[in-house]
C-alpha cells in the first residue's frame, strides 16, 4: 500500500524529486501558484509550497526555500519566496527546496504590468423588452509603460453589485472571472442574462482585476449600469 500511495503522489503533486525522506519527514513538495502563473515589474508575487508527509498530510512549519535558474528574468527578493521581474515579456522558472527535496521547476509568464482597469464599452446599456442578454460588458487591464498596451492573460472580475431575480452571468452566477486577451479585455465576451423576459429593473456590474501578487489593479471603481426593459 505504502509503494502504491508513493506512486500516485509521485504523480499527483507537482515536483518530487526526491522520496527518501531527507526533507525533514516530507516525501514530496506541492507547489501552489496563482492562475495565471505570471509575474509583472512593479509588483512582487509570493511562491507557496507545502511539504508533505508519507501519509499525505501537510508538514506544518516545514522550512520551504526557493531559487531561479532564470537570473536574468526572474529576481529572488529573498529565499523565502519572493520573486518580481523588471522585464515585460518572456517566462522564467522557479524551483523549490526543503532539505534535499526539491520540486520540480515551475514557470511563470513575464507580462507587461497592470497599471490600470477601464471601462472600454458604454457604460449605461438597455436590454430591449423580449430579449434575454445584455450587450458583451467591455472593460480592460491596460499597461501604460513605455506605451499603453492591453494585459493579456490576466483576469478580470464582473459582479453583480444589485440583487434582481433570475438576472445572471453564465452559469446562474453573481460573479465571474473572464479571462484577458491580447487587448486586456476578455477574450470570451461577458453577458448580463436574464431567465425570464417578464423580470424588469435596472443592476449595476462592478469591474475588478488584481495583480499576481493579489494586490488590485488600480482603477476608478469602473461599473456598468443595465436596465432590463
Amino acid at each position: 500500500m505504502r509503494a502504491a500511495w508513493l506512486a500516485a503522489l509521485a504523480f499527483g503533486v507537482t515536483g518530487c524529486s526526491d522520496l527518501s525522506g531527507t526533507g525533514g519527514g516530507a516525501v514530496a513538495l506541492r507547489v501552489i501558484l496563482p492562475s495565471p502563473a505570471a509575474v509583472e515589474p512593479g509588483d512582487t508575487l509570493p511562491l507557496q509550497a507545502q511539504a508533505i508527509d508519507i501519509d499525505g498530510d501537510t508538514i506544518p512549519g516545514a522550512e520551504i526555500y526557493w531559487r531561479t535558474p532564470d537570473t536574468a528574468a526572474l529576481d529572488m527578493v529573498d529565499s523565502i519566496g519572493l520573486v518580481t521581474t523588471s522585464l515585460t515579456s518572456g517566462s522564467g522558472r522557479v524551483q523549490a527546496r526543503t532539505g534535499s527535496l526539491f520540486s520540480e521547476l515551475q514557470t511563470l509568464t513575464i507580462r507587461r504590468a497592470s497599471d490600470t482597469l477601464v471601462i472600454t464599452g458604454a457604460a449605461f446599456d438597455t436590454v430591449a423588452a423580449g430579449d434575454s442578454a445584455s450587450a458583451p460588458l467591455e472593460g480592460a487591464v491596460l499597461s501604460l509603460s513605455p506605451d499603453t498596451a492591453g494585459v493579456g492573460n490576466t483576469r478580470i472580475t464582473f459582479a453583480l453589485l444589485d440583487s434582481l431575480s433570475g438576472v445572471h452571468f453564465a452559469g446562474d452566477v453573481a460573479t465571474l472571472s473572464a479571462l484577458t486577451g491580447p487587448s486586456g479585455e476578455p477574450a470570451q465576451p461577458v453577458t448580463l442574462r436574464r431567465g425570464d423576459p417578464a423580470v424588469l429593473g435596472t443592476v449595476r456590474v462592478g469591474l475588478s482585476a488584481t495583480r499576481p501578487s493579489g494586490k488590485p489593479v488600480g482603477s476608478f471603481n469602473p461599473v456598468i449600469t443595465i436596465t432590463f426593459q
